[in-house]
């Protein structure tokens, strides 16, 4: 059997004067095309992203057993996040 290659879905980015200086900086400073250093850096931004998201879900889904609550001179209790 033949192995299916994943298809790839091709995207445009606009980027203004300034945004284009900096990329092209980038690129000359890594001794990349800029395409390529475009890539490496629209990857690595979604990985970094990726990362946090998933950091986020796993303390939401937790019970909350062990969360320190405060309460105030007016009998208000207030959870205390660390």
């Amino acid at each position: 059997m033949k192995s299916k290659k994943p298809k790839l879905k091709k995207y445009t980015l606009t980027l203004n004067e300034c945004e284009m200086r900096r990329l092209t900086l980038y690129a000359e400073s890594n001794g990349v095309e800029r395409t390529v250093a475009l890539h490496r850096l629209v990857k690595q931004s979604l990985r970094n992203a990726a990362s946090s998201v998933v950091v986020d879900r796993s303390d939401a889904n937790q019970l909350g057993l062990f969360d320190t609550l405060q309460i105030d001179i007016f009998n208000n209790t207030v959870k205390v996040n660390e």
